[in-house]
């Protein structure tokens, strides 16, 4: 029986965002295996999981700190999981797993085993130069010499990933999203808007995803106390996962600074709320792709987003959106103000719309396809 091992930090992760690589393999013939940290799950994972009988393996892998100790004892249950298992192709995803991975694949690896490595966003990039960046780079470098294959998923990774050792580096728009969902969602947008608490004047930016420091929301926060327009709320979905008291950080920050902030928590109407908002904000310090600003220019809603690694790739000034400095709240208000203005124009709704096809889960799907084929399929195909 042939296998694959799916390996990334999270079950969550797996569920969200890594259905074409089950999917590509299952219908090839492989019996797909994963393992990660299954304390993080998503609302959908075990049924997820049950779905494409797929055994899941528990490793604890840190989330985003670099726990030295967590990171020791990841690395001895994916050595002890790699020495009793034979997999012809492992496909590791995100950057500290990939390490961990690929230093225990240098010794404890079959022959047969071909090593699939999808970053999700380089640790490092313009903007981010210190001295743990650079020291990133030589690390990740180093590695792409025990790779088969580089997924990439912005632009810039993809220059950064053609300096190192991997001579197979591959472009792809982010894991897909399904662009006609969000496009084609209706709603009664007044009825939906009074729902969510929003009042029949306000102006609502919209920012999705975790409540956590890199998601840096309180930037938009500190520009909305710049801008002082008492008729614009800053809405926000998402939830605490790693960082324990954010909300109540940006509760109380917003209260002092009289800005009015919806917490919405998690949802799972994102496409409703989407076409309830006037303009989206991606505020992020780094984000290799950030595929809630898709999801909102697929809405039809121009972003205010970070001029940081993937957000370049589909924030354009003037056309889907502005860019700003996440450190620099006055540029971001600036910014704000702008995309404000745009999304008056009767052509940015179709400018979203075609930049968000861009990033259509079709495209995510024949990258993935591409890569087996190169590595696997070819071969079996022609024996």
């Amino acid at each position: 029986m042939k296998k694959a091992l799916i390996i990334a930090n999270t079950s969550g992760f797996i569920s969200r965002f890594l259905k074409n690589d089950l999917e590509i393999l299952i219908g090839k013939g492989y019996t797909v295996e994963c393992a990660c940290n299954t304390k993080y799950p998503d609302f959908d994972t075990n049924s997820f999981f049950k779905r494409y009988r797929t055994n899941v393996y528990h490793v604890d892998f840190p989330i985003r700190n670099l726990d030295l100790y967590l990171i020791l004892k990841s690395y001895r249950m994916t050595k002890k999981l790699l020495k009793q298992e034979t997999y012809e192709l492992i496909h590791c995803h995100t950057p500290i797993v990939a390490v961990i991975l690929r230093q225990c694949a240098r010794y404890y690896k079959k022959d047969i085993t071909k090593i699939v490595y999808t970053s999700h966003g380089f640790p490092f990039y313009k903007g981010n130069a210190g001295v743990k960046a650079k020291l990133f780079f030589y690390i990740e470098k180093y590695y792409s010499k025990y790779t088969d294959a580089i997924l990439t998923i912005n632009c810039e990774d993809y220059n950064n990933a053609k300096r190192m050792a991997c001579k197979n580096v591959f472009l792809m728009h982010g894991v897909g999203v399904d662009t006609d969902f969000f496009q084609c969602c209706n709603i009664d947008r007044k009825d939906y808007r009074k729902k969510l608490g929003f009042l029949d004047e306000d102006e609502v930016i919209l920012s999705i995803g975790e409540l956590n420091t890199n998601k840096n929301h309180a930037v938009v926060i500190k520009a909305l106390k710049k801008i002082n327009n008492p008729h614009i709320v800053y809405a926000i979905c998402g939830r605490e996962v790693t960082e324990k008291g954010k909300k109540n950080e940006l509760a109380d920050l917003a209260a002092n600074l009289n800005v009015r902030v919806l917490f919405l928590g998690f949802r799972r109407d994102i496409p409703a709320v989407c076409h309830c908002a006037e303009i989206g904000a991606i505020p992020s310090f780094k984000e290799g792709l950030g595929l809630a600003g898709i999801e909102m220019l697929a809405s039809g809603i121009p972003v205010t987003g970070s001029n940081r690694q993937g957000i370049l790739d589909y924030v354009q000034d003037g056309n889907t959106g502005y860019l700003a400095d996440p450190n620099d709240s006055g540029a971001f208000a600036e910014a704000i103000l702008k995309t404000f203005e745009l999304s008056k124009d009767e052509r940015t709704k179709e400018n979203c719309y075609q930049m968000a096809k861009k990033f259509n889960s079709e495209q995510a799907y024949e990258v993935i396809k591409s890569v087996y084929d190169s590595l696997l399929f070819r071969e079996v195909d022609n024996e």
